[in-house]
């Protein structure tokens, strides 16, 4: 994670604004909670979107170290801006082609070049999943099973034949 050194105008110390907690002091400016504590709370670390943190997370559960992040990182914006995707519709859509359908990862290279071939498919397959729990949220389900216990067959003991009384051979 990138350190956010920035430099208390009260008591001049240098800090990282993302570990330790900080306040706004200035339009630019960011001070020591304790030097400034009239100042407006500023959030600890980067403020994520959490459908980005979840998309790369899969992606990398998916790729592992054979990622290529500049080139997914690039496919993201392009399809975010050229195709409007949402975030959760590129993860769904990865996650239809890769789990649902059972396609190969290993062919994929490290991107994620697949998804504008598989959105479609993905948005019908989870609008008609959507449907289909709207028109059975109010279904009851009876489970009327009859338990039948079938015994096991006996086994038949054979008797085995020592001599053979009155016969000749």
């Amino acid at each position: 994670m990138a350190k956010h050194l920035v430099k208390c105008p009260i008591c001049g110390k240098t800090f990282d604004r993302d570990s330790e907690q900080a306040v706004k002091y200035g339009a630019r400016r960011y001070a020591h909670q304790a030097c400034y504590p009239e100042g407006e709370l500023v959030p600890l670390g980067p403020v994520a979107d959490p459908d980005m943190i979840k998309l790369k997370e899969y992606i990398t559960n998916l790729y592992g170290d054979s990622a290529n992040w500049a080139l997914i990182s690039k496919q993201i914006k392009k399809f975010q801006e050229e195709n409007k995707y949402s975030l959760s519709g590129i993860l769904k859509s990865l996650i239809f082609f890769y789990e649902v359908k059972h396609n190969p990862v290993e062919k994929s290279q490290g991107g994620i070049g697949i998804v504008p071939y598989c959105y479609q498919d993905a948005y019908n397959y989870y609008y008609a999943l959507y449907l289909a729990q709207n028109n059975n949220k109010d279904k009851t389900i009876q489970n009327n099973v009859k338990e039948i216990i079938i015994k096991p067959p006996k086994r038949k003991k054979s008797i085995k034949k020592l001599f053979n009384l009155g016969e000749d051979e």
